[in-house]
């Protein structure tokens, strides 16, 4: 009797937890649904809010000082952000650490004195989170030039210092265990266990930027260029932390960019055509975009648009690529869908400095801000939305804007959204130059 009694007992229990996790709309292996868009105002203070507009949470700390390039941490929970406090030559530049509801911040970098120097146009640092959330690799400008960092976020302030004499890009394996980094013209594994071996790998190339890992991380792409007009891919295996000898994957035009599709079923590849400038940045035109299956192989679809920059969403299935309008200094955002080759033109709109530079850089950038919305089914940007653009419908909360020629007028670049479903629709949510989703 006593044994039926606790079975009663248990399956009661089951019953009751499978009840709570249905009425949570969650499933017991899978986080809570963040679903937030992180941005900065005007006046440097760090917000998140719902893709809608509502539910303002103020991120950054109460003080005089400018904060900014807020990045999640790929479980939501965290954001590591710049701030820049005094002026002239009372400058510093300090790394944050905040938890995505707000509180107290945790500093895990502070700048040299006497240091104001930075990365690009408006960018302080660079952080790129490990996948795990368990640590922080970041780029900072050091008496050395820039400078690799990396924080395992403990209650030691200090970062381990692993490289200088930038210019430096990085990716993360996705196991979390290591990073590759291109510095000037080599190319370096880190182990970011106990010791922090840093092992060069013998591939040398001054141009190409940032390496690659594949999704299911037995491998890693680099490029070098094999000569007058063409650049090799290169593809390393990687096994407990060995690397084999790399082999050439496939040739291509000078110089590439490329990105893993995150299911890791394509890549794809931007090839440099020319230089130009756009709001007083240098900006890389690229003659368009090559998706791959099988990289051995030829490529499944071909954009032969002028493109500044492509993103992936996170479902694998979609690319959203910025190309050029009709209108002179306007910008498109286009989405290709990679099952129907079909492209749909979504918005006309001209960047903030912020966006701009996310652009101009966007091989790093889409490792550590997702412009995506973690269903795949939106993009987040910061800018003036064109109102003569045949592409989205316009939504605005009243008051927010007026419209006189090809774009809005107003104090600042607003936070926008568009969304794919249906009818198009540009949104927008909030005042800000610099915006990024979510991971889930």
């Amino acid at each position: 009797m006593f044994n039926l009694r606790l079975l009663t007992a248990f399956l009661i229990l089951l019953i009751l937890l499978a009840a709570t996790w249905i009425l949570a709309d969650i499933s017991p292996s899978e986080p809570a649904r963040t679903d937030r868009i992180v941005f900065v105002s005007d006046d440097h203070v760090i917000h998140t809010i719902r893709p809608n507009g509502s539910g303002l949470i103020t991120i950054s700390p109460d003080i005089e000082a400018a904060f900014t390039w807020p990045s999640w941490s790929p479980d939501s929970r965290k954001l590591v952000y710049s701030v820049v406090t005094g002026g002239g030559e009372d400058d510093r530049m300090r790394l944050l650490v905040s938890d995505a509801g707000g509180g107290k911040p945790t500093e895990i970098y502070a700048g040299e004195p006497g240091v104001s120097s930075i990365l690009a146009q408006s960018v302080v640092h660079f952080p790129l989170w490990s996948p795990d959330s368990s640590k922080i690799a970041f780029i900072a400008p050091t008496m050395s030039g820039l400078s690799l960092f990396l924080d395992d976020l403990s209650d030691n302030p200090n970062a381990n210092r692993i490289l200088d004499n930038g210019p430096l890009w990085i990716s993360w394996s996705p196991d979390s265990r290591h990073l590759l980094a291109h510095r000037a013209d080599e190319y370096f594994l880190i182990d970011s266990g106990t010791g922090l071996d840093i092992q060069s790998l013998g591939i040398a190339d001054r141009e190409s930027r940032v390496p690659a890992w594949s999704p299911d991380g037995t491998s890693f792409y680099t490029a070098q260029r094999a000569g007058r007009g063409q650049y090799h891919i290169l593809r390393s295996d990687v096994s407990g932390g060995e690397v084999d000898a790399p082999r050439r994957l496939l040739t291509t035009s000078p110089i590439p960019a490329y990105l893993w599709s995150p299911d890791g079923r394509h890549l794809s590849i931007a090839n440099f055509s020319r230089a130009f400038t756009y709001r007083g940045l240098t900006m890389d035109l690229y003659g368009g975009i090559s998706v791959y299956s099988d990289p051995e192989s030829g490529p499944i679809y071909l954009v032969r648009d002028p493109t500044i920059a492509h993103f992936w969403s996170p479902d694998g299935r979609k690319i959203a690529y910025v190309g050029l309008s009709e209108t002179q200094g306007v910008l498109r955002w286009i989405v290709l869908d990679i099952e129907s080759g079909e492209r749909t033109a979504l918005v006309d709109f001209v960047p903030s400095v912020a966006q701009l530079t996310m652009f101009q850089f966007f091989d790093q950038y889409s490792y550590s801000h997702s412009l995506w919305s973690p269903d795949s089914d939106a993009l987040v940007f910061a800018g003036i939305l064109s109102s003569d653009a045949a592409t989205a419908s316009l939504r605005l909360n009243e008051g927010s804007a007026m419209t006189t020629g090809a774009a809005l007028v107003h104090g600042g670049s607003h936070v926008n959204v568009v969304g794919m479903s249906g009818e198009s629709a540009a949104r927008v949510i909030a005042d800000g130059f610099m915006a990024a989703w979510s991971p889930n």
